[in-house]
């Protein structure tokens, strides 16, 4: 399942936001190129919109300098004087990892939002060919719920609609699609959600800044799309305005009202040109919002938004509102109002009354039906059940100790969502609770004010017949979960907070147990809860919850059978990893990563979870490659580059059950090879050992595969103390080559690990002193440590007769005179030129030297007496600044 028209770009192994600008850096030996501005645009193709990486050279937009000795600053383009701020080069970070809430996303949060499609949809979607797509006959209304950047949505369809759609789709008010979503089930909790609600689920992640705009303005559309998946062909389509409603936050219960009458015939599109005078554009319908009160003096509010049931010459008319219990022929709501112009796309109507608790057991139960008629128009009736509230979403709690325990800590979770038939659906998991029974029971939970609403039979299960006087407190996050004995206080409890659900694969929530026993109970009782899915994208998103402990905490995901690196810190309580590691990946789709919980002091976690089995999409995962038993006494290294010259899909190898990133190395001492990850494809040579000279014999312990020189007779052998580089340990006293990744062993350095000091020294090998000019020598092999002259050879008497000197010399001579293949054209042998980048010019501060063959380009590099007077030198130095590395923000 992949997403299409994406609104991100992908520049590199880097996500970037629609709309975000940064400074291209293409890699050794050039580097940032500050005068390179990028940006993630959108460019309409056909009648679609996708996201597109747009670079351009800025330095002819540099502005004139105000004072008459400008400096170039590291990291800028244009030179500048102090106080100058209008630059064209000014860095805009935009990270691929954490998710940054700006005050725009927090002006949006929790904010709710509505659409009801119909056939009376303004909305003209248009194929590729510019034919209009015919509207699909039916209804369905959908919620919105914008949070932390992202549109979590639900829909639900009528009951007329028989065949699934293929996929959901946000477009403008022009038709362009912006985002299309393919309608397929997330493995897991999303896949059990979707079957025991018939709604779908899903969610937008990262909503670009431009359209969040079109979202507060009302120019933002949804529709349903069907068609073949195997094409992405659009056979019709349903679409809908996205508005804010009323009374979309304090939602309980949704109704869908459809035609009792189907129109028989519809036309063939929204759009102008495909209209057939007199005839129905489209299915016409309405959704409700219902709101119950519960208490001393219960009520139902109604928010009816609809359409198309008016006569088609009517300007003031009445509309009627009818609810009632058909069971019983009982009539709760039969109010009138008057329309004095009614909509052709939307209409808006609210009504309130009074009822007795019976009728709001019948609210909650799923037994009222609901119809709205205009006055003389019978025959255009809408109407449709009440059921419970369309967002898709559960609720759950980390239950905490109440009380201090005798012995072990009791810990637990609870997880609940209301079903289609309005029956309550809970999950409860507890450890160490230290009663056989327990007495389970939903409390609403008002100040100081604890009332019993439910008992609970099982830990696991459906209550058929809830009470009514559970939704209130459960939307308006009061209802809490207490566990314990028929007598006496709670031993756990939690307050229910609602989630939405995202279209990730995720097997729930788990939770996190207390493994730090420096805490003891009696001082700090602490719950928690950890939610981690795998998108589409690949991308992981992660969710924290905390109580009981108010101090600062650290979030890390650990795989742990996996250990490629070390742990990866999750900022915030909640976010996205955008680029997650391929091991990372491969743990949690088996079952091996956890979630810690660290203090301040990043000492150890007090409080831990495996993260449950994710079935994560098989896009990315990376393949199997050899293990260890695959490299015998008869294995040949292997350096070759893929056939096509492109990298595989992946960039993770694996080895002896154990996973490896792209570049990373590491040694088998088993078989004495030494290995490496290069795009994917494991390399491995045979462990190369350098000559050793000692003063005394030479020691070769157990697991070496070279021998080590102590240099005294009264060393002490300790694998316990030695040196560590790149990643690899070291034993005292032992010599090698350095192993660079995906060359192999550099034979030109002999590194040490001194045996007395434990400090590394490599040193490499000394060349005699050249006997020709700089420009003339050259390296024998790619390998070799020297470079040598040229040989002199007699030149025979028909060389030294006088050649024409302006004929040109083809490109196969230069060639075949040691000369280099260049885009610009081809290179004579020992020639030095500076590159240049389409559309940006000459790189001045790059040099590319063309030597027997091959082109070497390398970038100018200053040292620190240059970069001191930066002001006088020229505009190539680049002169790093070393920062330390923050830790991640804590939370409290």
């Amino acid at each position: 399942m992949t997403w299409h028209l994406l609104s991100e770009c992908q520049f590199g192994k880097q996500a970037k936001e629609l709309g975000s600008t940064w400074f291209a850096d293409l890699g050794p030996p050039f580097g940032v190129m500050y005068c390179i501005k990028c940006e993630c645009i959108s460019v309409q193709k056909k009648r679609r919109v996708v996201a597109k990486v747009h670079c351009r050279n800025i330095k002819n937009e540099c502005p004139e300098p105000t004072c008459d000795t400008p400096e170039l600053l590291p990291g800028r383009c244009c030179k500048s004087c102090p106080g100058d701020v209008d630059s064209p080069d000014i860095v805009q970070e935009d990270s691929p990892t954490a998710v940054i809430t700006t005050n725009e996303d927090d002006e949006l949060s929790l904010k709710h939002f509505g659409a009801l499609l119909t056939g009376r949809s303004p909305l003209c979607i248009q194929r590729d060919d510019m034919s209009g797509v015919p509207v699909a006959p039916g209804i369905a209304t959908a919620r919105f719920t914008f949070r932390r950047r992202h549109l979590f949505w639900s829909v639900i369809m009528g009951p007329s609609i028989v065949v699934p759609p293929r996929a959901l789709a946000f477009l403008d008010r022009s038709g362009r699609m912006l985002l299309e979503h393919p309608l397929k089930k997330a493995p897991g909790i999303h896949a059990t959600y979707e079957e025991k609600t018939d709604k779908l689920c899903g969610v937008w992640r990262r909503v670009p800044r431009d359209y969040k705009r079109l979202l507060r303005e009302g120019s933002l559309y949804v529709a349903l799309l069907w068609g073949d998946e195997r094409n992405n062909s659009m056979d019709s389509a349903l679409s809908g305005r996205i508005n804010r409603y009323p009374a979309l936050s304090t939602e309980m219960f949704t109704s869908l009202l459809e035609p009792e009458h189907a129109p028989a015939t519809i036309s063939s599109s929204a759009c102008d040109n495909y209209r057939v005078p007199g005839q129905e554009e489209g299915w016409w319908g309405g959704t409700a919002i219902v709101t119950g009160a519960a208490g001393a003096a219960p009520s139902i509010h109604l928010a009816v938004i609809y359409n198309g049931v008016f006569s088609a010459a009517s300007r003031e008319q009445s509309v009627k509102v009818l609810l009632t219990l058909p069971e019983r022929n009982q009539t709760i709501i039969n109010e009138t109002q008057k329309i004095t112009k009614p909509g052709y796309e939307l209409n808006v109507l609210e009504v309130s009354t009074p009822v007795s608790a019976a009728e709001l057991r019948s609210l909650a139960r799923g037994r009222l039906l609901l119809s709205v008629e205009a006055s003389g128009v019978p025959e255009r009736r809408i109407s449709g059940a009440v059921r419970q509230r369309a967002a898709c979403e559960v609720f759950h709690a980390p239950l905490m100790a109440e009380r201090p325990p005798a012995s072990a800590v009791p810990e637990g979770m609870a997880m609940i969502y209301i079903d289609k038939e309005g029956s309550l659906v809970y999950d409860i998991q507890v450890d160490n609770l230290g009663i056989p029974d327990p007495k389970i029971t939903l409390v609403e939970e008002q100040g100081k004010r604890h009332s019993q609403v439910e008992i609970l039979d099982t830990r696991m299960g459906v209550l058929t017949r809830p009470s009514a006087r559970i939704f209130p407190p459960l939307y308006e996050d009061q209802l809490a979960v207490h566990i314990g004995s028929d007598t006496g206080p709670p031993i756990l409890r939690g307050r229910l907070l609602s989630r939405s659900l995202p279209d990730s694969a995720s097997e729930g929530p788990a939770l996190l147990r207390r493994t730090d026993a420096r805490m003891p109970p009696t001082i700090t009782p602490v719950a928690g809860l950890a939610w981690v899915s795998v998108d589409n994208l690949c991308g992981v998103n992660y969710e924290v919850f905390i109580n009981g402990y108010n101090g600062p905490w650290y979030a890390y995901l650990e795989c742990h059978a996996f250990p490629v690196s070390g742990p990866r810190a999750l900022p915030g309580s909640e976010g996205s990893i955008l680029e997650p590691t391929a091991a990372e990946l491969t743990a949690l789709n088996a079952g091996a990563a956890y979630v810690n919980i660290r203090t301040s002091d990043n000492d150890s976690a007090i409080l831990r979870t495996r993260v449950p089995q994710i079935s994560v999409p098989g896009s990315c995962l990376p393949s199997t490659y050899p293990s260890d038993t695959d490299l015998g006494p008869s294995y040949q290294p292997t350096h070759n580059t893929p056939p096509d010259n492109t990298l595989p899909n992946t960039a993770v190898c694996q080895y002896a059950g154990k996973l490896y990133e792209d570049g990373a190395q590491w040694m088998s001492a088993e078989s004495c090879h030494m290995c490496g990850c290069v795009h994917g494809e494991t390399r491995c040579d045979r462990v190369r050992c350098p000559p050793v000279s000692c003063a005394v014999p030479t020691i070769q312990p157990p697991g070496q595969c070279c021998p080590i020189c102590t240099n005294t007779t009264a060393a002490v052998w300790n694998e316990s103390h030695g040196c560590h580089l790149s990643g690899q340990y070291h034993a005292p006293g032992s010599s090698w080559h350095p192993y660079l990744v995906p060359g192999g062993y550099d034979t030109c350095a002999i590194c040490t690990c001194e045996f007395s000091t434990r400090q590394v020294r490599c040193p490499r090998v000394r060349c005699p002193p050249l006997r020709c000019a700089e420009k003339d020598a050259y390296r024998p092999d790619k390998k070799a440590c020297c470079r040598v002259c040229p040989e002199v050879k007699p030149k025979k008497a028909d060389e030294e007769s006088l050649k024409d000197q302006a004929a040109p010399r083809t490109a196969e001579e230069i060639l075949a005179e040691g000369g280099c293949k260049f885009p610009d054209g081809p290179l004579p042998n020992g020639k030095e030129v500076h590159p240049s980048i389409h559309s940006h010019g000459e790189q001045r501060c790059v040099t590319c030297r063309c030597k027997d063959g091959e082109v070497t380009c390398v970038r100018k590099r200053c040292n620190r007496a240059a970069c001191a007077r930066r002001r006088r030198g020229d505009g190539c130095c680049s002169c790093a600044r070393h920062r330390r590395q923050r830790a991640p923000r804590p939370h409290s």
